[in-house]
């Protein structure tokens, strides 16, 4: 399912989603939202739009909260609740060791960003999972 998931992802970027969007099309059939939804919901936070991180990660911050937490309407990636902060700090961590930042910024150019999709699809994926 992992695998599954990432190449999810990796196509949907590659077809011309923003990497956050990418993200949560890869689990919209776990958060059961339509592709318009999902398409939406991570609009406009591709591209480090979301406080200077990475898109890919944002999209975990979405899912997380969806799966996990309580989301916020105008913020869907802002993590509200212990448990849900809980998670975002081992997302954080995780990726920061894989992709050597959390910021867009600091990364974007080093390898392609469907690279960081996928690497953000598999730690989600890990620290989550399909949230049942």
């Amino acid at each position: 399912m992992i695998m599954e998931r990432q190449q999810q992802a990796i196509a949907s970027f590659q077809a011309g989603y923003n990497c956050c969007q990418a993200i949560v099309l890869a689990y919209r059939a776990e958060l059961k939202i339509d592709e318009r939804t999902a398409i939406e919901l991570g609009a406009s936070y591709g591209g480090g739009r979301y406080q200077g991180l990475c898109g890919a990660l944002a999209g975990c911050y979405i899912v997380t909260n969806q799966l996990k937490g309580t989301p916020k309407t105008n913020d869907p990636a802002e993590c509200v609740g212990a448990a849900t902060e809980k998670i975002i700090v081992r997302l954080n961590q995780d990726f920061q060791q894989a992709c050597g930042s959390l910021y867009c910024k600091e990364i974007i150019g080093k390898r392609p960003c469907s690279e960081y999709v996928g690497e953000a699809c598999r730690i989600l994926e890990k620290t989550v999972g399909s949230g049942k």
